[in-house]
């Protein structure tokens, strides 16, 4: 099979909204789902900014919040369709993102070391921060530097995990033209029968 980019990115559209779904449905989050009949269920994060757009009764996301259907937007359309038109949209900045991954995260992040950040200028405090919230770094990457394949080593639980990947995602829905994260874990640096995923 010869890969693509398009490949890549109809791959990367099918499992991070599987992801996204499965995800949405294990953390009780505030996310609004809209079911088309004989159709695709949607769900959105109403503070990511987009919008629903109905065409002949039919609900879809307006993911670049441009008010009209973008064939990307479509999912009545085939997968390849849709990433070939993303394609065109997009920027070589946005391009050369997809094609890195984010240096090594711990959710949350370490106060220091390895695997550190912060959140709002300061160490991760459980006092005062959700396990699930993003770091300032993982903010930065995701919206400066375009990134959408993350390298997750630790999670504090598979619950905050589940809610952090609903954060990332209603993030990074507002963002552009709202491509989602793809998550991969690390498993060689932690391969033990206590391994969090």
């Amino acid at each position: 099979m010869k890969v693509t980019f398009t490949s890549c990115l109809q791959r990367s559209i099918f499992l991070t909204t599987f992801i996204f779904v499965a995800t949405l449905l294990q953390a009780q989050q505030n996310f609004v789902t809209v079911t088309n009949p004989n159709g695709a269920t949607l769900a959105y994060a109403p503070t990511s900014g987009v919008k629903m757009i109905t065409v002949k009764g039919l609900k879809f996301k307006d993911l670049n919040r441009n008010g009209k259907l973008d064939k990307y937007e479509d999912w009545r359309l085939p997968a390849a369709e849709r990433a070939k038109d993303l394609a065109t949209k997009m920027t070589p900045a946005q391009i050369g993102g997809l094609m890195l991954y984010s240096r090594h995260q711990s959710i949350p992040a370490a106060a220091f070391g390895f695997g550190s950040s912060t959140y709002n200028g300061k160490p991760f405090d459980a006092a005062t921060n959700n396990p699930a919230d993003l770091s300032d770094g993982q903010k930065t990457f995701l919206k400066d530097d375009n990134l959408r394949h993350i390298l997750i080593t630790r999670v504090q639980s598979p619950e905050v995990a589940a809610q952090w990947n609903n954060n990332v995602q209603a993030f990074v829905e507002g963002l552009d033209l709202g491509i989602p994260v793809n998550t991969s874990t690390d498993p060689r640096h932690t391969a033990n029968v206590t391994s969090e995923f």
